[in-house]
């Protein structure tokens, strides 16, 4: 597990030969074992930030810290989870899984095969190991996609936006199925979203993001056990607050527009 120090992070890009700024003055922490969700409209910042994290963006300005150590000096023990599954379809589950445990050295590592086994059984999978791509559900395939991800056994799992491209019943399914494969072992999680049901039924803390430049217009902890129940009066309760945060930020946005044109 890892604990995460995101102190005034700033980032900006060129753009038409000015500075894009994109997130600006962020920080916010992340507990050992604790799943965050960063919520915000899409372009507001949720990626960028989670890059920065990752150590594959370099921050303008601020420092980010993971486990005490600057991302800047040391790249974090972490496993990625992208919206799309992003296998190489020519390989099978199996051969992906190898691939990605072998992805920095090259080599053979030890105890692969048992390894593979044990995160697909975690991600309920096993038995699936020589199938390819297009012979598995879009919804399997995210499961790949978490299992690529745990199979390096990483402190700290990064995940944008992996269930947005799905119907709502198979996201609901397996967001269920990583709640579970969480608890079971406590991984720290920074979960991308722009979805406010499955940030209150995920996270342990909702980091609400503005439109950029991004700012956090408020933190907000989801004091419920798991599992959640979609419609409860509980999480409706706080999906509610969530939703009044979020269409407030969006509306000091769109009035500062107005004042800046």
């Amino acid at each position: 597990m890892s604990s995460i120090q995101v102190s005034n992070l700033t980032k900006e890009f060129e753009s038409a030969g000015r500075a894009l700024k994109v997130v600006d003055d962020v920080s916010f922490h992340v507990d050992d074992g604790e799943f965050i969700c960063l919520l915000g409209p899409s372009g507001s910042g949720k990626s960028v930030t989670l890059n920065c994290i990752a150590g594959l963006l370099d921050a303008t300005a601020g420092e980010i810290k993971v486990d005490g150590v600057s991302v800047r000096d040391r790249k974090p023990n972490y496993g990625y989870v992208f919206q799309q599954s992003r296998m190489l379809p020519w390989r099978t589950v199996r051969e992906n899984l190898l691939f990605a445990l072998r992805g920095e050295s090259g080599r053979q590592v030890k105890d692969e095969e048992q390894r593979i086994r044990d995160v697909l059984a975690l991600v309920n999978l096993a038995g699936y190991e020589n199938f390819y791509m297009h012979q598995i559900s879009g919804g399997m395939q995210n499961r790949v996609g978490i299992a690529r991800a745990y199979v390096r056994n990483p402190d700290l799992l990064l995940m944008d936006e992996p269930f947005g491209a799905l119907d709502e019943m198979t996201a609901r399914h397996l967001r269920s199925e990583l709640v579970s494969t969480w608890t079971r072992d406590r991984r720290t999680v920074v979960f991308v979203t722009h979805d406010i049901v499955e940030a209150c039924y995920l996270a342990d803390r909702i980091v609400i993001y503005t439109p950029k430049p991004t700012r956090i217009a408020s933190i907000i902890k989801i004091d419920l056990p798991r599992p959640r129940i979609y419609g409860s009066s509980e999480l409706h309760a706080i999906e509610s607050e969530v939703l009044e945060v979020f269409e407030r930020s969006l509306s000091e946005f769109a009035a500062t527009s107005l004042v800046e044109c």
